[in-house]
């Protein structure tokens, strides 16, 4: 079972939220919320009713399983610079109440996206891109495309993509 949620007197609404992308299991620090100098582990894990095996797929997103709640501005901060690696392999993410379970097809770390973004050739940039069936994994291609200022044409073969996967999909 997930530790995500052991400060419910701390606050009401959680001050930031991320889940996990790997669908096994995810570990790592953060600060107690009432006491920073006091680091707390922390075990994300997808239960075994929810995952099946012969798919390597999870049957069904349980968010105590799945989600980890952060309380505080200051917590936040110290949470990222204790987890770094996860968060630089892609591992971690932002969770938003809104947004399906994460797709883990096609996972990539973000190193990978840079180096797809990154690059030269169109042709072999289509044909990387040729490679996921998963529309979460594209996006974050996309958005990384966006904010290192890609050429529109780029942005535009990954959206291509993007309605290729959706239409299949549908």
């Amino acid at each position: 079972m997930a530790m995500n949620n052991i400060y419910p007197t701390v606050a009401e609404e959680a001050y930031k939220k991320y889940a996990k992308v790997p669908i096994n299991m995810l570990a790592g620090l953060r600060v107690d919320p009432t006491d920073t100098k006091v680091n707390v582990g922390w075990l994300l894990s997808t239960d075994e009713e929810n995952f099946d095996l012969s798919s390597n797929s999870r049957k069904a997103f349980v968010y105590e399983d799945e989600v980890i709640e952060i309380y505080s501005e200051i917590e936040d901060k110290m949470f990222r610079r204790l987890n770094k690696g996860l968060f630089a392999k892609g591992l971690l993410k932002d969770y938003h109440e809104s947004q399906l379970p994460i797709d883990t097809r096609n996972f990539i770390s973000d190193s990978e996206v840079a180096e797809i973004v990154d690059l030269r050739s169109m042709v072999e940039f289509t044909s990387r891109l040729e490679k996921f069936d998963s529309v979460s994994t594209l996006e974050r291609i996309k958005d990384y495309a966006v904010s290192e200022n890609k050429s529109v044409k780029k942005v535009q073969a990954i959206e291509a993509r993007i309605k290729a996967v959706q239409d299949v999909v549908d």
